[in-house]
């Protein structure tokens, strides 16, 4: 029975600054407008542990807004000892935002199945060090009428108060899961001390560079810190000091003092350079030999406010050349007017630097999809739909097929390049008049589809435009025609938009973070002759190092749940190294990213199906074969890596049954492979739904046997559902899990508890704390060699009253799914068939029960899977249910044959199995 700490909040002003008396009393947030809220306190949490947030919500009985996901968001500030804000970069279960430093969304009265006019909300995440208390916001949204608030708390689970009052070997796996769990939102901190750590940055002569952001010193007292200044000129000598703005100290030159008086410091760098300066070296150090303290990065950098995209275009939405003359205009005031200004327009342009263009967009499609064209005869074949014939003169609103995924490639451009194979047209030429016609129907901050400002989108237009200059650099004609000027035009203000994005660190933890970095990278080297490239340089690697550091750690661990979203990153990770390959400035870096990416592959490799799919868990688009992308991005990019025996043995994929399982992975895994159809493969996620295109499926399990799956992940992709069918193939009943008392699973982990192999079969025992610190969970996966039959157990205990749990097996959408009887259900696909049998050890079976197709309200929906192209197609689902007092224990046992049925059985009632069952559970 797990022991919980309760904490009560406390009301706060407006602001959040003033704390008041425990909080007891409903609160209602009106529908003013989104600074419309209530504030609470809760003091005294514990950090570097997980918690719950709760509160029972009433919504007004005239609400309309009842169907939205966003109906009330709960904004989350995490405070130190003293009341310092802390700017965390990423939160486990939690989402960066603007309007609080990081968000959570309350459902609409639709997604309850709660009945009446109240439910209960519950929340979880992460509460890193060093936080010692929460302002928490609950806002009005999309809400249409006031909503009431009560019994607000905050649950934590409570260590052992000493080794003797627990188990000794619980004590010593919580050290260990602690060690290897990559949720550490102080991963890309940089601790210093009197000896500095150093960064640099390009600058622009007579242009300012503003650094901002924050210094955590947890023993704060009156030392206080300093950025040592070093200005280089082009060569890279260092310019003789002092510097403007700046101090000045014999034993460490020019700097500027950073006071840090409490345990949280926000600090601003405006560095003016000296005439001849190129690039800034800044070195944050304290002024003590004795202190230390952190550094959050990545940092906010920015230019001056006059070479912000938004200064430059002004308010009358420029066209992109009149963006670029506003631009030159700026950088060199005194430019030489007799000079025709498209003369010193395409001056930027270097056509030897574009006619060796590197990219990173095209590259990943290709690995992706192969050599598979987007355009042919005329139609386009976008995001795994029909071909669709491209008009003459497109609107840029077109939207034939109602999808999110399809006008996201659209807008992108990156279908253009295609056009210049196409050899019934003059390809190169309607490809850039294509290009052209939506620069001039877009103006900056006013696009026709609002979805063309998508930072993805953003990212891969850049390249385009890059891709179609050097196709026009190709010949003297094209490179002089207007369409040229257009297409540099808009390739430089996408690249201030990019710099722009990335120096505000807006999507500091998505991989959208990376493609920006990557893109802007490309067009700074393709770009020389632009002031600005240099700069652009230095700000993409600082990010791409901070990004691949977030995502990626020392040992290849990610941080991402989804396998096909960590296959993309290895994929952008080793087409860098390539293009970094000539550049010794990077060569630290490159390094760095091989060994992590090394790793990172070996267990890819290892965990794919012998049908060629890596785990389908999290966020995975219907559209790809990872085994064809591996082997594509290895023969391009990594056969350097062949080297690595490890890795050699994984893509050797030998015959026989191997069984996976890693902590670092977030997996336990099993296949049978011996070149036949009838191959098996088994796996499960240890991992949570950590951001907000994540899913609920921790433990979650996928079955294939006899050479096709069984039980499958209904998948899904943020790009290619909306609305309901999005919350319900993210929510824990679109999933293979196990759900006590009808609740969501909330943010949190699993791990590893036991793994042993036993005659013909293996046993993974894991667990898990997302179902939140009132609940022990544990599941118990047996699994024969011969994958013919696997057993799928849960173990739930609560505090002494009546508990209950219901198990999800979800089926692929040509198997036919029935009930036997009380004690079997059956499923068939061709000749096979794959006997369901409930299995109870504690407490009472009450049956099971199929859905197809269910979808009379949001919080109901069930039987579904995502279509390839989108939305939701009905598939057969079986329910499970099980009760008990205190605690349960019971599951299904899945097998092909009546023989698998009875040695599962046999291996369940052995004394070796059921004294892994008895083990004590090691909580987190």
């Amino acid at each position: 029975m797990p022991s919980v700490k309760r904490i009560l909040p406390t009301r706060s002003d407006a602001s959040g600054e003033t704390p008041g008396e425990v909080e007891t009393s409903p609160l209602v947030v009106s529908n003013s407008n989104r600074w419309s809220r209530i504030m609470l306190g809760f003091e005294g949490v514990e950090p570097d542990a997980w918690c719950e947030l709760n509160f029972k919500l009433e919504w007004h009985p005239q609400e309309s807004s009842r169907a939205v996901h966003d109906f009330a968001v709960v904004g989350v500030d995490f405070l130190t000892e003293d009341g310092s804000s802390i700017d965390f970069a990423y939160v486990p279960g939690l989402t960066r935002t603007q309007i609080d430093p990081h968000s959570w969304y309350v459902s609409g009265p639709e997604y309850s199945d709660q009945g009446g006019s109240v439910c209960t909300v519950s929340l979880g995440f992460f509460i890193p060090s060093p936080t010692r208390s929460l302002s928490v916001s609950i806002r009005s949204w999309r809400n249409s009428h006031p909503f009431t608030i009560r019994d607000q708390q905050l649950l934590q689970k409570l260590p052992p108060e000493s080794a003797a009052e627990a188990d000794r070997k619980e004590l010593d796996w919580a050290k260990a899961v602690s060690a290897v769990r990559p949720l550490n939102a102080r991963r890309t901190w940089l601790a210093f001390n009197a000896e500095p750590i150093w960064m640099s940055f390009a600058v622009l002569p007579a242009t300012k560079l503003v650094i901002r952001g924050q210094i955590i010193n947890e023993a704060p007292g009156q030392e206080g810190a300093l950025a040592r200044i070093v200005y280089r000129n082009a060569r890279g000598e260092v310019l003789p000091s002092p510097y403007p703005e700046t101090e000045e100290a014999s034993s460490i030159g020019s700097f500027i003092g950073i006071p840090v008086h409490r345990q949280a410091r926000r600090f601003t760098l405006d560095l003016a350079p000296p005439p001849q300066a190129a690039s800034v070296d800044i070195g944050f150090q304290t002024r003590h030999d004795h202190a230390s303290m952190e550094l959050i990065t990545p940092l906010e950098v920015s230019l001056d406010d006059d070479l912000m995209l938004e200064a430059i275009s002004g308010d009358d939405l420029p066209d992109a050349e009149t963006f670029l003359r506003h631009l030159l205009g700026r950088l060199n005031p005194e430019a030489n007017e007799t000079q025709p200004a498209s003369v010193r327009l395409r001056e930027l342009a270097d056509l030897k630097s574009l006619a060796s263009l590197s990219t990173f967009h095209d590259e990943i499609k290709a690995l992706q999809r192969g050599a598979k064209p987007d355009f042919s005869e005329g139609s386009l074949t976008l995001a795994g739909f029909p071909a669709w014939p491209v008009p003459e003169q497109p609107q840029w609103t077109e939207d034939p097929f109602k999808s999110p995924a399809w006008r996201l490639e659209f807008q992108s451009l990156a279908w253009l390049p295609g056009l210049a194979g196409d050899e019934r047209t003059d390809g190169v030429k309607q490809a850039i008049d294509l290009a052209v016609s939506w620069s001039r129907a877009n103006p900056w901050g006013a696009p026709k589809d609002p979805i063309s400002a998508h930072p993805r989108a953003l990212a891969v237009r850049a390249e385009t435009f890059l891709r179609l200059l050097s196709l026009s650099a190709r010949s003297r004609k094209s490179a002089a025609a207007p369409e040229f000027l257009t297409l540099l035009a808009e390739a430089i203000r996408h690249a201030f938009a990019l710099a722009q994005i990335l120096g505000q660190n807006i999507f500091s933890h998505s991989p959208v973070h990376l493609h920006l970095a990557c893109a802007l990278l490309a067009l700074a080297r393709c770009l020389p002759r632009v002031p600005l490239a240099p700069y652009w340089t230095s700000l993409a690697l600082t990010h791409v190092t901070d990004g691949f550091d977030r995502f990626l750690d020392e040992n290849g661990v990610f941080t991402e749940q989804s396998f096909d979203t960590q296959l993309e990153i290895v994929s952008l990770g080793l087409i860098l190294t390539h293009q970094l390959e000539s550049r010794s400035d990077a060569q630290g870096l490159r390094d760095k990213l091989i060994d992590r990416l090394r790793k990172c592959l070996r267990n890819m490799v290892a965990v794919t199906a012998p049908s060629g799919s890596l785990p389908p868990f999290g966020d995975v688009p219907h559209s790809f074969h990872h085994a064809s992308w591996l082997r594509r991005l290895l023969s391009r990019y990594g056969t350097n890596l062949l080297t690595d025996p490890d890795l050699a043995r994984e893509l050797s994929y030998p015959t026989g049954t191997k069984v996976f399982s890693s902590q670092h992975a977030g997996l336990v895994a099993a296949r049978r492979y011996d070149h036949t159809t009838r191959w098996g493969y088994f796996s499960a996620t240890l991992n949570g739904r950590h951001h907000e295109h994540g899913h609920h499926d921790c433990t979650s399990f996928v079955y294939s046997s006899g050479g096709a799956p069984w039980i499958i992940d209904p998948r899904g992709s943020h790009l290619h559902e909306t609305g309901a069918a999005r919350q319900y193939l993210v929510s824990s009943r679109a999933h293979n899990i196990a759900l006590p008392d009808e609740r969501e699973q909330l943010a949190g982990i699993g791990w590893i508890e036991a793994q042993e192999e036993l005659e013909g079969a293996s046993v993974f025992v894991v667990g898990s704390n997302v179902h939140g610190p009132t609940y022990t969970h544990r599941r118990i996966f047996l699994s024969l060699n011969s994958l013919d039959g696997i057993a799928v157990i849960d173990h739930f205990a609560s505090q002494p009253r009546a508990i209950a749990f219901e198990g999800f097996l979800h089926f692929d959408t040509n198997i036919i799914a029935a009930i036997a009887n009380t004690q079997m259900g059956v499923a068939y696909r061709k000749s096979d068939k794959l006997r369901i049998v409930p299995y109870t050890l504690l407490g009472q079976y009450n049956g099971m029960s199929i859905e197809n197709g269910r979808n009379d309200r949001p919080s109901r929906i069930q039987g579904f899977v995502a279509r390839p192209s989108g939305g939701l197609q009905p598939a057969n689902a079986i329910r499970y249910r099980f009760s008990g007092h205190e605690a349960v224990c019971g599951g299904v046992v899945l097998a092909l044959n009546s023989s698998s049925a009875t040695i599962l059985s046999q291996l369940l009632e052995s004394d070796h199995v059921r004294n892994i069952l008895a083990r004590p559970s090691m909580r987190q």
